[in-house]
């Protein structure tokens, strides 16, 4: 190939050069579209929360790696003393108190996490169709390099354009497209030609409005709205839930230790039954009725061992811990609860209910639905109508071959009018605007449900909550009630005046009681923190740890209230008659420019 030749080729070349060089950059940049992304999306979150929630929060969907184990304090022996044959690991564990528990769960839970992420893709929806709104841009290049008989030629073209739709359905476009040709062969020759062209549709019937225009944008506005809310409400239940594993792991934990003591207590009084026979003041089918009696809690005491295993399994699981990792909990939070005992919010059921209606968040969604089902309505009608558009077009050419951004606008053709698409055809759009109206009758039975089942749901809470405060007293008797019996029952049988399954009978009932006793303390601990959930007075950090912002609470039924779970402030209910169906708290108004 000639040299002169190979020149003009590499000179030809230039233009595809710069294509590639835009489209590599333009792989570099992966990072950039990530992290605009999240900006903006936090920048919505930020402002929907306060807007939903009164505080603006964030959501991180991306947290930097660490151990959640890593801080955590190791015991400095067993905390549960267990037969030899049934521990699980010979080194102390680590113990995890409630808050390390709750922090744990809302940094490594896998629900938790996903929840967090639709939040943020609820968001991102909304970028795209704010994005709708902005101006859009749009350019395309091609080059072509063209070789026949006689003839080489470098054909590049090139197209740029920006448009916009505004919020009453007019969309303007502006487009230059450009040509160039440079002729490599014969006699070298360079040819440029453009086209400005302006495109301007002004809807005036069917598509015309704010309203209508913008409603999918409204829509995905108030979607934030309502993510925001429904992920707020699924923090409160998700930390209640944790509570409630955590706490139980706790309850079983107890029942061990009452089991082993049970144990302990009638080798004792196998032993003194055993004595006493050899001094003939016991026939000897007594003694074996206390082998027999030590057997069986043995028995139990492993079985509760099993099942306190499996019940701190499930809880590593809830905290998105794996399940061979060697960890206790701490039981200073159950002896705390039990020093504090319950604390009953002093509040009557129609009081929470008022409570519930004004401040549940699922609540203020299915209100909220009810007008996005009403605005459809109007947006169906619309669709009913004709299509009546204003049009305007535009076309001006290059001045000259060799000057392409120069526009002789005297050579510009134009045109404009009116288009009129009349509504002869509208059996899609009946069928349209005939859902809404159904959707909209569903919406509000919904919403009425809705009211319903929240009235339900806290008058159980509230009964739930009293009869476990009556479990509790109960059970706070019977305790008392059973140590005094044990007691007796031993003197009596010291004195011959009882029978050994007297003693053994006693002693059932003691450890019986001692387990319903717990029971009943982690029952009404859980009901209380149920019910501050669904009147929606329970706040949660960002580690998860719960405030009770409401009710009068009555004061502790035994010792000081110094455990930090049990943190009560009361407050007097705001009075309230009923929900509004329609919470101004989601906006019509879209936010765009």
């Amino acid at each position: 190939m000639p040299e002169t030749r190979m020149k003009k080729m590499m000179l030809g070349a230039i233009p595809m050069m710069a294509v590639m060089l835009c489209l590599f950059a333009a792989g570099c940049t992966k990072k950039y579209y990530k992290e605009s992304a999240d900006k903006q999306v936090a920048d919505i979150l930020s402002k929907k929360s306060q807007e939903a929630l009164g505080s603006a929060e964030k959501y991180e969907i991306e947290q930097l790696a660490r151990d959640p184990l890593a801080d955590l304090p190791r015991a400095t022996a067993q905390p549960l003393e267990v037969p030899e044959n049934l521990k699980r690991a010979q080194e102390p564990p680590l113990i995890i108190s409630f808050k390390k528990a709750l922090e744990v769960a809302f940094y490594n839970s896998r629900d938790y996490q996903s929840q967090k992420e639709g939040v943020y893709l609820t968001a991102l929806a909304l970028t795209e169709q704010r994005h709708q709104f902005s101006a859009q841009f749009s350019g395309t290049i091609s080059s072509l390099w063209n070789s026949g008989p006689g003839e080489e030629n470098w054909d590049t073209s090139m197209n740029f354009g920006v448009s916009k739709l505004l919020a009453d359905g007019a969309q303007i476009g502006i487009n230059l497209s450009s040509d160039f040709l440079r002729n490599l062969t014969g006699d070298p020759s360079r040819t440029a030609a453009s086209i400005l062209a302006v495109k301007i549709i002004q809807p005036l019937w069917r598509g015309a409005g704010r309203a209508v225009v913008t409603e999918n944008l409204t829509q995905s506005e108030r979607n934030v709205i309502y993510s925001v809310r429904s992920f707020a409400r699924y923090e409160r239940t998700f930390t209640v839930s944790i509570a409630s594993s955590y706490y139980r792991v706790l309850q079983q934990r107890d029942v061990v230790r009452n089991q082993q003591s049970n144990y302990q207590n009638l080798i004792v009084a196998r032993e003194r039954t055993e004595s006493l026979a050899e001094a003939g003041r016991l026939p000897e089918f007594q003694v074996d009725q206390a082998r027999q009696n030590e057997l069986s809690a043995k028995n139990d005491w492993i079985d509760a061992i099993q099942q306190y295993y499996e019940a701190l399994d499930n809880l590593k699981i809830d905290l998105g811990l794996p399940t061979d990792a060697n960890v206790d909990l701490d039981n200073v939070d159950l002896e705390a609860l039990m020093q504090a005992g319950i604390q009953h919010p002093a509040m009557s059921a129609e009081d929470a209910i008022v409570l519930a209606l004004k401040n549940r968040l699922d609540l203020k969604n299915s209100g909220d639905q009810v007008a996005d089902a009403g605005r459809k309505i109007k947006v169906a009608e619309n669709g009913l109508g004709g299509d009546v558009n204003l049009v305007f077009n535009s076309n001006t050419p290059s001045a000259s071959n060799n000057r392409f951004l120069k526009f002789n606008g005297e050579e510009t053709n134009w045109s404009g009018g009116v288009d009129v698409n009349l509504p002869l055809d509208r059996l899609a759009e009946r069928n349209t605007y005939r859902s809404s109206l159904i959707s909209f009758g569903r919406a509000v039975r919904d919403y009425s449900l809705e009211i319903d089942n929240v009235k339900l749901s806290v008058r159980t809470d509230w009964r739930t909550l009293q009869q476990a405060k009556e479990s509790y007293e109960i059970q706070k008797n019977s305790v008392e009630l059973a140590k005094r019996r044990v007691e007796s029952t031993t003197l009596l049988l010291q004195a011959g005046r009882a029978e050994t399954r007297d003693l053994l009978d006693a002693q059932s009932s003691l450890v019986n009681a001692q387990n319903a006793l717990t029971a009943a303390l982690i029952n009404h601990l859980i009901a209380r923190l149920q019910f501050f959930r669904d009147i929606e007075t329970l706040t949660v950090d960002e580690k998860g740890v719960w405030h009770e912002e409401a009710t009068n609470a009555e004061p502790a039924q035994t010792g000081p209230a110094n455990a930090e779970p049990v943190n009560v402030q009361p407050t007097k209910a705001e009075p309230a008659n009923t929900a509004k169906p329609a919470s101004t708290e989601a906006k019509d108004e879209p936010e765009h420019k």
